[in-house]
C-alpha cells in the first residue's frame, strides 16, 4: 500500500523549519530572552521594567509560533512525541503562558530561566555534549555503585576511628553522613589537609589520619575520577560515531522512497518497450545447431 503523498503546505513549512535563517532567528530571540530575564534580576524603574515585560512576551509568543511550525513539519506525531528536545520546548513554552498566581508561582518563575537551555537544542555542538553527559550518566551506574562502597566503607571507617566524642575530629566524623560529606570535601581538594593540621595541633597522633586520608585521595581522586573520564570519553566517541552513521545514512522519509520507486519504474518501462516503436522486444529463439551428417 502506497504512503500518503506529503501535502505542499507541510513540505513548505518543513523547508522554512529547516533553513538556516530560521534557525539563526531562533538562536537570536533565545540569547534576547536570555539578556532579558537577567535584566530583571536588577533592581529597575516601573518604564524599563514595562518594556522587558513587553519584550518576554513577544519572545514567548515567537517561541510559540516556533513550536507551531515544527509541530506542522513533523514527520509524523509520534516521531515529534519521541523527541525530548521538542517536549522539553513545548513544557517550557507552555509555563510561560500559564499565570504566575498562588503557590505555583515561584515555580513557573524558575521556568522561566530554562528557556534558556533551548540554546543547547538550537546548537547541534551543545546538544552533542548533552548527549554524552546523558549517556554516560546511563552507563555509568557500575561506577556509581562502585564509589557508593567504597564512601561507605571509609565513612564507617572513619566512624570507628576518629568518631569518639571528645575527637579533634569528630565534628568531622561524628556520623555516616558527616564522614560522607567530609570524604567528598577530601575528594574536591577542599582545605583537605586542614583536617590533618587541626589534629596536630591537638596533640594527637597523625600517623593513621594520615594514611587514612592519603589512601582515600590515591583511591578516589586517581581511580574513580579516572573512571568517570574515561567513561565520558567513550560515550562521546561512540555519540559521534552514531551521528555520523545518521548523517551518511540515505534520507527514510516516504517522499525518498516514492522518488526511488517512480526511478525504478521509468527504468523498467524504458527497458521493456522497445526504442522507436513503442513495442515490447521480442525475444529471437536461439538458433538450431548444425547437424552432423
Amino acid at each position: 500500500m502506497a504512503a500518503p503523498a506529503e501535502s505542499p503546505t507541510a513540505a513548505r513549512v518543513r523547508g522554512l523549519v529547516e533553513s538556516r535563517p530560521f534557525h539563526a532567528a531562533v538562536v537570536l530571540v533565545i540569547l534576547i530572552n536570555a539578556a532579558i530575564i537577567g535584566a530583571g534580576t536588577y533592581p529597575l524603574d516601573p518604564a524599563p521594567a514595562a518594556m522587558l515585560s513587553t519584550m518576554e512576551r513577544g519572545c514567548v509568543a515567537f517561541f510559540l509560533v516556533e513550536i507551531v511550525l515544527r509541530f506542522l513539519a513533523r514527520r509524523s506525531t509520534g516521531a515529534f512525541l519521541r523527541d525530548g528536545w521538542n517536549l522539553f520546548d513545548t513544557v517550557v513554552v507552555l509555563a510561560a503562558l500559564a499565570p504566575a498566581t498562588g503557590g505555583i508561582a515561584p515555580l513557573l518563575r524558575v521556568l522561566r530561566v530554562f528557556r534558556v537551555l533551548r540554546l543547547v537544542e538550537a546548537l547541534p555542538e551543545l546538544r552533542l555534549i548533552v548527549s554524552v553527559l546523558v549517556r554516560s550518566v546511563i552507563s555509568m551506574k557500575y561506577v556509581t555503585l562502585l564509589a557508593g562502597i567504597l564512601f561507605y566503607v571509609y565513612a564507617v571507617t572513619g566512624v570507628k576511628l576518629f568518631g569518639a566524642p571528645g575527637h579533634p575530629l569528630h565534628s568531622s566524623f561524628a556520623t555516616i553522613h558527616e564522614a560522607c560529606f567530609t570524604l567528598f570535601r577530601i575528594l574536591t581538594g577542599d582545605d583537605w589537609s586542614q583536617l590533618r593540621y587541626d589534629l596536630a595541633a591537638a596533640g594527637v597522633p597523625v600517623a593513621a589520619f594520615t594514611a587514612y586520608q592519603v589512601s582515600w585521595i590515591v583511591v578516589a581522586t586517581f581511580l574513580l575520577v579516572n573512571l568517570i573520564v574515561g567513561a565520558v570519553i567513550n560515550n562521546y566517541q561512540r555519540v559521534q560515531e552514531i551521528e555520523q552513521h545518521r548523517q551518511e545514512a540515505p534520507d527514510p522519509s516516504d517522499a525518498r522512497l516514492r522518488a526511488l520507486l517512480s526511478e525504478m519504474h521509468a527504468i523498467l518501462a524504458l527497458r521493456a518497450v522497445r526504442p522507436g516503436t513503442g513495442a515490447a522486444p521480442t525475444r529471437r529463439p536461439p538458433a538450431a545447431a548444425p547437424v552432423d551428417a
